[in-house]
């Protein structure tokens, strides 16, 4: 039984931030009361702080605290965790601009009680790891083995198995002790893969009850949803599906496009409304025959678990909210998105936002660490999850190759396993069961936030000031011109690399020799970011001939400006040799020097 002691208010003075405690308690034990204290490194809003709090240890009992950081209805930082000490330590947050309160709970459970954990992972592998066929020598998908291996998920969502699933199946069981093994289920049928392939699959640890039948209708089909009643080491159950939505109505790219525009001051080419109405063209109508017919026809009124995984297509209407318009990214965009909004309806939690829910601070991106990050935060991944017993413990998008992976020849052109990031998740399913067997997984705070870095020092160097000559470019349209006019929507672009392969170099002139500050490279601020340059050379001269070397730079598949400091360096020829950019091309839109002032 579980007995709730009414809240306990306690104020603690922060250089003008309240930040309030309500605290119960729910334990064999009514007076077992959590305390708290908040552990920060400043005074004040942008402070990076952790909850401290602190309850009764006792013989044979878990406890289970609960912190949540809220702003009234905002929810600034959120943790579940576990101990059998009394006592544990939030993960780092920092304090918004306003007034917070912080919600502290604390369940009492027997040691042989507390719950069974799974760790889930959702992934589109890009036909099957070969990125679209492109890598045919088998490395990339040997590699993208090894790291689920490394990752060890319970259950795995795969999107886009494409002729791999075999191999992966066979890849994540080599080796592994008979009680460890994985089970692997196709789970769209022939029906709907004879002309596009196999495109969901599930694999797991747990007991496979139950394959459900195929589900078709007019929105979607064994190619959009499948899964599986999968059975816990308790004698309990899960359902879990792999799901796919459409990408017509490009919610990325129009997302990318508005929030550039606002940024700059640039003519908006859709409003806001025109936006979201991407999500009517296919996605709601999905979403709609998922939630509302096949997952009930499929559980009926079974209040299990349900655990969700996949690709959707969408952006989240919890990273687009009011509360997040001026992160980084953002560009004071604000988008209800339809689509996401419809499992949060029904039940589901966005576990990767739950345990994450400073959407600054950890954006989460999954789209694209191959095509190239952009100017927003492309989360269009996810893990949901549904019941009462389910708690979050942790959740992080990966979008890096494992260190021993990063020497292969594959981490240039393919800087990760897939052109999808993936999404892992830490979960405890309350009830029979000794809980956590290893660390949740937690997210690297600041992952691809600052976009939109500070004008270098100096005196910008007019356009009209400038002229640029380059070793190639696309006739036409890519002129070197572009890079130095002034205007962030015109790019120089080299020639196509079979005509003009890399290295490339283009070179601004000042008009004389002057004392320069910094140099600032503005990629092209385009969804399309074929030319991106990500490693080269920054070189000076004073007669336009002879070239010394500045810095070697290396750069993000993202379209925020990269900034080079001259300190003080005299010169008149600027020039930048791209010896690798995103598809063998080399492109920008802009490229600003700065003189002392």
């Amino acid at each position: 039984m579980r007995f709730l002691v009414p809240p306990l208010a306690v104020a603690v003075a922060l250089t003008g931030l309240l930040a309030a405690t309500n605290t119960t308690a729910a334990a064999a034990d009514r007076g077992s009361k959590p305390s708290y204290r908040l552990d920060c490194d400043g005074d004040g809003p942008g402070s990076t702080c952790t909850v401290v709090a602190t309850g009764k240890a006792r013989p044979h009992r878990v406890e289970e605290f609960v912190t949540t950081v809220r702003s009234g209805d905002q929810v600034w930082a959120r943790d579940t965790l576990y101990t059998r000490d009394g006592q544990v330590r939030s993960r780092p947050f920092v304090l918004p601009e306003k007034d917070v309160t912080v919600d502290v709970s604390l369940t009492s459970l027997p040691e042989n009680h507390v719950g069974t954990p799974l760790r889930l992972m959702a992934w589109n592998l890009f036909v099957g790891g070969t990125y679209n066929r492109q890598e045919n020598t088998g490395e990339n998908l040997a590699q993208m083995i090894d790291y689920m291996n490394e990752v060890n998920p319970d259950i795995l969502f795969v999107v886009e198995g494409y002729g791999s699933g075999q191999k992966i199946l066979d890849g994540l069981n080599a080796g592994r002790a008979e009680g460890d093994r994985f089970a692997g289920v196709q789970l769209t049928t022939p029906e709907d893969y004879s002309v596009n392939g196999d495109n969901l699959w599930l694999y797991t640890k747990l007991d496979i009850q139950k394959v459900y039948p195929r589900y078709a209708d007019a929105d979607i089909s064994s190619f959009n949803l499948g899964g599986a009643r999968l059975g816990l080491p308790n004698g309990k159950h899960v359902h879990a599906f792999s799901l796919w939505t459409w990408h017509d109505g490009w919610a990325y790219g129009d997302t990318h496009d508005a929030a550039v525009q606002n940024t700059h001051g640039l003519p908006r080419t859709k409003t806001n409304e025109q936006i979201l109405e991407g999500d009517n063209l296919r996605r709601v109508a999905m979403g709609k025959a998922i939630l509302e017919k096949a997952i009930p026809s499929f559980i009926g009124d079974d209040d299990a678990p349900v655990l969700m995984g996949g690709d959707l297509n969408a952006q989240s209407h919890l990273d687009w909210s009011e509360q997040f318009a001026n992160a980084p990214g953002h560009g004071g965009v604000v988008l209800p998105w339809p689509y996401t909004k419809l499992y949060t309806d029904h039940g589901f939690m966005d576990t990767f936002r739950y345990a994450n829910p400073d959407a600054g601070r950890y954006p989460g991106r999954t789209w694209s660490p191959y095509h190239g990050m952009g100017a927003i935060p492309g989360r269009i991944d996810y893990v949901f999850a549904r019941g009462k017993d389910v708690r979050i413990l942790g959740s992080r998008a990966d979008i890096d190759r494992l260190p021993r992976h990063r020497q292969s020849w594959l981490n240039q052109p393919y800087p990760f396993y897939s052109d999808h990031g993936s999404v892992v998740t830490d979960i405890l399913i309350r009830g029979k069961g000794t809980g956590l067997d290893r660390e949740p997984v937690t997210e690297e705070p600041g992952k691809g936030r600052h976009i939109w870095p500070a004008e270098p020092a100096g005196r910008r160097i007019p356009p009209a000031e400038l002229k640029a000559t380059a070793s190639t470019f696309k006739p036409g349209i890519g002129d070197p011109r572009n890079a130095i006019d002034g205007k962030l929507t015109t790019d120089f672009h080299s020639d196509y690399p079979i005509v003009s392969p890399q290295p490339h170099t283009i070179t601004v002139d000042l008009g004389r020799v002057r004392e320069l500050s910094a140099v600032r490279f503005q990629p092209k601020l385009r969804t399309n970011m074929n030319g991106t340059i990500l490693k080269g050379m920054v070189q000076v001269s004073d007669d336009g001939i002879t070239f010394r070397d500045v810095t070697p730079v290396e750069w993000p598949r993202m379209t925020a400006p990269n900034d080079v400091s001259l300190k003080g360096l005299s010169a008149r020829y600027i020039r930048l040799r791209s010896d690798y950019g995103i598809g063998g091309a080399s492109a920008l839109a802009e490229i600003i020097p700065y003189e002392k002032a």
